[in-house]
């Protein structure tokens, strides 16, 4: 029986809330169902209108087919070497152009990796990711760089699907993901982080220990190597950098499970030393972080920037002008570096969001907006 109705006695709507159990994969009940029955007809804009049209982004279609319906927490494929995970671009993870922006990228994927962590039975206990060996030894993993390409950025409403595979590199993990348009599985970013164990005592970062690679070796990739080009960042000029802002101070909301400020927060910081010409004419496809030290609650950041490419010394990559090339420094008053950063910006022109955006609308009774 569907529950009591609610009225509205301004438009003359009425809307039923009925309860339906759907099994998803893992067989998680929910209850989701909502009958919607309206008088007056909807828009986008929220006005009436006289038509038979409902508009919502096409990503919703996508939804509907039950081919995409998985697991919230995503699944494991190629016999647990690979994490699979669906994700609808939000609203609240969109820029002013529409498209999903790169603080929320680095957001997905490492929500991706956190759910593949926890698929593969790994413990929440201590930080995520946790292994009896990392317990016993008071170990936690932090990111020491990260390095993401952008072909083209996920606009709201798309439907993504998240790729993730893991192997041993150096004194850690490395972990690899792609995210690709669900409709035609092109690739829209590459990313690439190099994992390693930090003791929690001490804060220190220390190599990987057999114990700990034995625990998680079943979920390793053999034989594989970056899908994004390592390369160092090059020591920065200091007195050479001169787009500085002062004063940035992180608050709780940045902090993660391991009480240091989370890694995708440093994008906010590096673009407050970014030119605004940049910012409002190109757009950022490449980012190479490299995490010198953690950040805490009560620190004091300064961030530098310095344009390594200009106008007259565009960064061409395959014939292409990929725009200009920046190189950043976060630090503590003391001087002491957190991040060493290099960035990359095309022309805006080279893609617009907006207009993607527009097409992404269509209406319930199939005919395009």
């Amino acid at each position: 029986m569907p529950y009591p109705s609610t009225w509205n006695p301004i438009n003359k709507s009425k809307i039923w809330l009925q309860r339906v159990n759907i099994i998803s994969n893992d067989a998680i009940e929910k209850t989701v169902k909502f009958r919607l029955n309206c008088s007056s007809k909807i828009k986008p804009n929220g006005q009436p209108s006289h038509g038979d049209e409902i508009r919502v982004p096409s990503g919703m279609r996508n939804m509907q087919n039950k081919d995409n319906i998985t697991s919230p927490l995503g699944t494991l494929i190629k016999g647990g070497q690979v994490f699979q995970q669906n994700a609808c671009v939000r609203s609240f993870d969109i820029d002013t152009e529409c498209k999903m922006s790169t603080k929320a990228i680095m957001n997905y994927l490492q929500e991706a990796l956190l759910n593949y962590s926890k698929k593969a039975g790994l413990q929440v206990v201590r930080g995520f990711g946790t292994t009896p060996g990392m317990l016993k030894m008071d170990l936690v993993w932090v990111f020491r760089d990260m390095r993401i390409e952008v072909d083209q950025y996920p606009g709201w409403g798309d439907v993504v699907q998240i790729l993730s595979w893991a192997f041993t590199w150096g004194m850690g993990v490395r972990y690899e993901w792609t995210m690709n348009d669900i409709n035609n599985g092109e690739t829209l970013v590459r990313a690439s982080c190099l994992a390693v164990m930090m003791n929690n005592k001490t804060r220190k970062a220390c190599k990987l220990p057999e114990e700990v690679k034995d625990e998680i070796k079943a979920y390793l990739t053999m034989d594989a190597d970056p899908i994004v080009k390592t390369q160092r960042c090059p020591i920065p000029r200091i007195e050479t950098m001169d787009h500085i802002k002062s004063g940035l101070t992180p608050g709780w909301n940045d902090l993660d499970v391991n009480y240091h400020v989370n890694n995708a927060k440093y994008v906010d910081w590096i673009l407050e030393s970014t030119p605004d010409w940049i910012i409002y004419s190109h757009e950022l496809w490449k980012i190479n972080f490299e995490y010198r030290k953690e950040c805490l609650k009560d620190d004091v950041i300064q961030s530098l920037s310095r344009v390594v490419t200009n106008e007259t010394n565009h960064l061409w990559i395959n014939g292409v002008n990929r725009g200009v090339e920046l190189e950043h420094v976060l630090r503590l008053e003391s001087g002491i570096q957190v991040l060493r950063a290099r960035t990359a910006w095309r022309p805006s022109s080279i893609y617009q969001p907006s207009s993607r955006a527009n097409n992404n609308m269509f209406h319930l009774n199939g005919k395009s907006g």
